[in-house]
């Protein structure tokens, strides 16, 4: 990374002193009562990183419009098949001294210092991706970012920022990979996404880490006047992983969606924290998660829909289901509401429930075997989500990494 400017060094040194200045964690906090923070390296010990076993699969970079690529924090020379004029795909470091008058009002704005998480995170992370779209372009292939780790640093700090300009419009996809390692990692990521006025942003996180990595990540995303901003989250890799988006709708009209499936096996503990924010009036949201849970994995799922004075018209949406699919699979949701506006169409819904055993009965009957009949009801269970994700290469990718699962 490039030496960072005046601005980015005293940006870094205030986080490192609020990190310094914030109690330590101890799990006894309401929003960590579900996922130990020690789990997850919240109070700054690195983890002890440990030996691989594999290798990781990187994907094609054939059909992205470019690609940026991180091990362990370091970058490697950008991917770029073709950009529309104007539009940026950079490595965040270099682009706090280049592209100086884009980043600096933005970046730590949405996800800032008032917290360890993202005290942690702006104090100490090394690998980054910047992605400008300027007024009116649309990218039509995706920008993707693949952040690794090998297991030889026992500590991963990731960050992205992204901004679409007015009536512009791009997908951009982080992609979290690692092999089975027999030791430790934490990794620490934040995304920040801004969306001008009558802009689209979809952001696809896929979370596809081996054995022996602990993630928790931050998403932001503000949705502008007509805008619209979609989140979509794959967790199907790591230990332990805490995920936390929050969507802002900050402009009448504006649309933000949160959708995610996940898939837990073995011991995995996943846990999604996901808010909608109306700061503006007549502005939809819709919180989709669905998540599949098998062996003596544990997943938790707490969404809030808040609207305070001042958003009438407010037209909102949460929705979690989880499939258990065998004994001693646990899933937790919570869903919250916060209204403090009249006029408004708010609404919430969680369920817990097994695989239909008539379902899976009446595919045997006619000649499925029962793993293929599990991988159709999964399949099935999960399309709602994978419908959402507009590049058909992509959907079908997650598709199938969700079905190979199923045992």
């Amino acid at each position: 990374m490039a030496e960072a400017p005046s601005w980015a060094a005293e940006a870094r040194s205030a986080a490192t002193a609020a990190l310094d200045d914030l109690p330590a964690l101890t799990g006894t906090e309401e929003e960590w009562r579900f996922t130990p923070p020690t789990d997850l390296g919240m109070n700054g010990d690195a983890a002890s990183g440990g030996a691989a076993t594999g290798t990781v699969e990187m994907p094609a970079a054939a059909g992205r419009a470019a690609r940026l690529t991180f091990t362990d924090g370091a970058p490697a020379p950008a991917e770029v098949a073709g950009l529309p004029d104007g539009v940026i795909v950079s490595e965040l470091g270099e682009a706090l001294a280049t592209h100086e008058a884009l980043v600096r009002d933005r970046l730590y704005s949405l996800a800032g210092f008032d917290d360890r998480p993202g005290a942690l995170n702006a104090a100490g992370w090394d690998a980054g991706t910047f992605v400008y779209v300027p007024r009116g372009v649309e990218v039509e292939l995706p920008i993707e970012a693949v952040l690794t780790a090998t297991g030889d640093r026992g500590q991963v700090f990731g960050r992205t920022l992204i901004v679409v300009e007015e009536g512009a419009r791009a997908t951009v996809v982080d992609r979290y990979l690692s092999p089975d390692l027999d030791g430790a990692v934490n990794v620490s990521t934040v995304v920040e996404m801004f969306v001008a006025d009558g802009g689209e942003l979809e952001h696809v996180s896929y979370i596809g880490w081996g054995r022996g990595v602990r993630h928790q990540a931050t998403i932001r995303a503000a949705a502008g006047k007509d805008a619209r901003a979609r989140s979509v989250n794959v967790t199907l890799g790591g230990d332990v992983v805490r995920v936390e988006p929050t969507m802002y709708c900050r402009g009448p009209g504006s649309d933000a969606r949160a959708l995610g499936l996940y898939f837990a096996t073995g011991s995995q503990h996943f846990e999604h924290r996901v808010v909608s924010r109306h700061e503006a009036p007549q502005a939809y949201s819709n919180l989709l998660y669905k998540g599949a849970i098998q062996d003596t994995a544990h997943t938790v799922f707490f969404g809030n829909l808040v609207v305070p004075p001042g958003a009438p018209g407010t037209d909102a949406y949460q929705t979690n289901r989880n499939l258990i699919l065998n004994e001693g699979a646990r899933a937790d949701t919570i869903p919250f509401l916060e209204i403090e506006t009249a006029e408004v169409k708010c609404s919430h819904a969680g369920a817990v429930g097994r695989v239909d055993d008539e379902q899976l009965f009446y595919l045997m009957s006619r000649g499925v075997p029962e793993l293929e009949a599990k991988h159709q009801i999964v399949y099935g269970f999960f399309q709602e989500v994978l419908d959402e994700i507009s590049f058909d290469e992509l959907r079908e990718e997650l598709e199938a990494a969700a079905r190979a699962k199923v045992r």
